[in-house]
């Protein structure tokens, strides 16, 4: 029992890796037929891949974000409302996820973060960089 035990807390902790020096991982919006611009952002434990988003102003986002980590609930919040980027969205456990649309106005580089438990504390933080 203290076996089973032991290995059940091991792979608990295994999954909660810190995002703190993490290398960024980049990736740009394609957009569809429409200039929709699509993203897709997962949750880990505490960081967030990818945790640079590269788009182009004047045309929508539509990001899709899931919760991939076994142990946390999670939050993608994004405080740009004068670049036209404002959401705060609330992923829950394992599997569950939002989609968030906005459509950014003005270049520059945008924080988005997990406000949950001081997660942007463990490395849980990215980049929305927005290009003319």
């Amino acid at each position: 029992m203290m076996r089973r035990w032991l290995l059940a807390a091991t792979l608990v902790l295994a999954g909660c890796s810190s995002g703190v020096n993490r290398p960024p991982t980049e990736v740009t919006a394609q957009a569809d037929a429409k200039g929709v611009q699509h993203v897709r952002l997962l949750a880990h434990s505490y960081w967030f891949e990818p945790s640079r988003i590269v788009v182009k102003a004047g045309h929508p986002v539509e990001l899709k974000m899931n919760n991939s980590s076994w142990v946390a609930p999670h939050n993608v919040t994004c405080n740009a409302a004068d670049a036209g980027i404002e959401f705060s969205a609330n992923l829950g456990l394992i599997g569950r996820g939002k989609t968030e649309t906005f459509t950014p106005t003005r270049a520059g580089e945008y924080e988005f973060f997990c406000h949950v438990d001081g997660h942007a504390h463990k490395g849980m933080k990215g980049t929305i960089v927005v290009v003319p």
